[in-house]
C-alpha cells in the first residue's frame, strides 16, 4: 500500500512538472537572501546534476561526488575521472574536474578543482581612465574521502581551500563538507553539511562562507529505470533551496532527466526561473551529459552545460 502510494506521488509529480513547464506561468513566494563570499561555490558542476535539478546529495556517486557528497563515493571499484563546462553570461565560464579511486573495499578518495573565469574585464582608474584588462578568477580545489560503514550506511569528508581574486585584491580561506547517505530499500537518504569553516577576509573586510545544511532523499520506483530525488538546501547566511528532479533511464545506456529548483526567498518567481532538462549516453566507459536550465537561478539567463566521465579499472 505505501509503495503504491509513492509510485502515485512520483507519476502525479512528473505530471504536474510537465503541465506547468507547459503553461510557464506559476509563481512561487518565500526570504530576503543574505551576502557571502565564494558564492561560485553553490553554482554546482555536472550536466547530469543540473538536468535534475541539482537535487543530487542522493543521487551523486563516483568522482562528481566529491562535490555533492563526499559519502556518495562509496562503494566505487574503479578509477574514475569527470569533467564538466558551462559558458555563463559575458565570458563567464566554470570548469571543474575531479579524479576518485578506490583504496581498498571500504575507503574511497578523491581529488577535485573548480575554476571561474570572469572573462575581460576593462579597468579604469580613479579619473575613469582606461588601465585595460584585469584579473578576476575564483577557484577551489579539494581532497574527498568516502568511508563504507555498512551496506546501507556511508559518510564522507572534504577539505577544501578557497581563493577569490579581483584585480590586486584577493581572499582565501578553509572549509570542509560533511556527508552522510543511508540506504534502505528503494530508497537513498542523504544529508550534506557544506562550506563549513571560517570567514573570507579581503584586506579589512570578512564574509562568511556560504553554508548551507542538505537534506535530499532518492526514490526508484517499481517503474524500471526511473528515478526521483528531492533536497532542501537551507543556507546558513541567506535563503533557502527547494529542488526535485526525475531521471529516466532506456537500456542503462540512454537517459533523459527534468528537474526544478525555487529560491525560497520571498520574491515572485515565474516557474520557468529554475526549469531544467537534460540527457546523456553511456558508451562502454564514457558517459556524455548535457543539460539546459531555463533562466538559471546565478545568471538569470539560460545556461548550456557539458560534462564527461570516463572509468577505468585498476
Amino acid at each position: 500500500m505505501i509503495r503504491k502510494t509513492i509510485d502515485k506521488i512520483v507519476f502525479g509529480w512528473v505530471i504536474l512538472l510537465i503541465l506547468a513547464a507547459l503553461i510557464g506561468d506559476v509563481t512561487f513566494a518565500a526570504s530576503d537572501g543574505g551576502r557571502t563570499a565564494a558564492d561560485f561555490l553553490q553554482i554546482g558542476v555536472g550536466a547530469r546534476s543540473a538536468g535534475m535539478g541539482n537535487a543530487y546529495s542522493a543521487v551523486s556517486d563516483g568522482a562528481e561526488a566529491s562535490y555533492w557528497n563526499p559519502a556518495g563515493m562509496s562503494g566505487l571499484q574503479d578509477y574514475e575521472v569527470s569533467f564538466s563546462h558551462f559558458a555563463w553570461y559575458q565570458d563567464v565560464t566554470l570548469e571543474q574536474g575531479s579524479f576518485a579511486f578506490p583504496v581498498n573495499d571500504r575507503v574511497v578518495m578523491a581529488a577535485s578543482i573548480i575554476y571561474l573565469d570572469y572573462g575581460s574585464i576593462e579597468g579604469y582608474d580613479a579619473s575613469n581612465n582606461s588601465i585595460g584588462d584585469i584579473t578576476a578568477y575564483d577557484w577551489a580545489g579539494g581532497l574527498s574521502i568516502g568511508y563504507t560503514v555498512s551496506d546501507a550506511f556511508a559518510v564522507g569528508l572534504t577539505g577544501k581551500y578557497i581563493n577569490q581574486k579581483f584585480d590586486e585584491t584577493s581572499g582565501s580561506a578553509f572549509a570542509a563538507d560533511l556527508g552522510a547517505t543511508y540506504r534502505t530499500g528503494r530508497l537513498t537518504f542523504a544529508a550534506v553539511a557544506s562550506n563549513l569553516g571560517g570567514s573570507m577576509t579581503f584586506e579589512n573586510e570578512s564574509e562568511d562562507l556560504p553554508s548551507s545544511l542538505r537534506l535530499g532523499v532518492a526514490y526508484a520506483p517499481p517503474i524500471q529505470g526511473v528515478r526521483a530525488s528531492f533536497e532542501l538546501d537551507n543556507r546558513f547566511h541567506g535563503a533557502s533551496v527547494l529542488r526535485n528532479g526525475v531521471e529516466v533511464n532506456f537500456y542503462e545506456r540512454y537517459f533523459l532527466r527534468t528537474g526544478y529548483d525555487v529560491d525560497l526567498d520571498g520574491e515572485e518567481h515565474a516557474f520557468d526561473d529554475g526549469l531544467s532538462f537534460g540527457a546523456g549516453v553511456r558508451l562502454g566507459a564514457a558517459a556524455i551529459d548535457y543539460a539546459y536550465s531555463l533562466k538559471d537561478q546565478y545568471s538569470s539567463e539560460d545556461v548550456h552545460r557539458f560534462s564527461v566521465l570516463f572509468r577505468f579499472g585498476r
